[in-house]
């Protein structure tokens, strides 16, 4: 209960910090963009990946290998484009 305490306050916090990063202009996106892509790319390996790996076929296991890195594809394109 403790942790899951812990982890609503981060988020709590980190709504604050971009709320508060509104009005700082690019500066403050090129520093906060590759953190949170990096923490979406870190959840999906370290946590999904193994999920996948043991409970479905190989084909299967491929499909969803191919939808996670279209996932980081699209996180690419759109730092790209922003």
């Amino acid at each position: 209960m403790l942790l899951q305490l812990l982890t609503a306050v981060a988020a709590l916090a980190g709504a604050a910090c971009s709320l508060l990063a509104e009005g700082s202009g690019a500066g403050a996106i090129s520093g906060i963009l590759p953190f949170t892509a990096g923490g979406f790319i870190y959840l999906g390996t370290v946590s999904v990946l193994p999920e996948i790996l043991r409970d479905s076929g190989p084909a299967q296991a491929l499909l969803q290998l191919l939808a996670l890195l279209a996932g980081v594809a699209m996180m690419l394109l759109i730092a790209h484009y922003e």
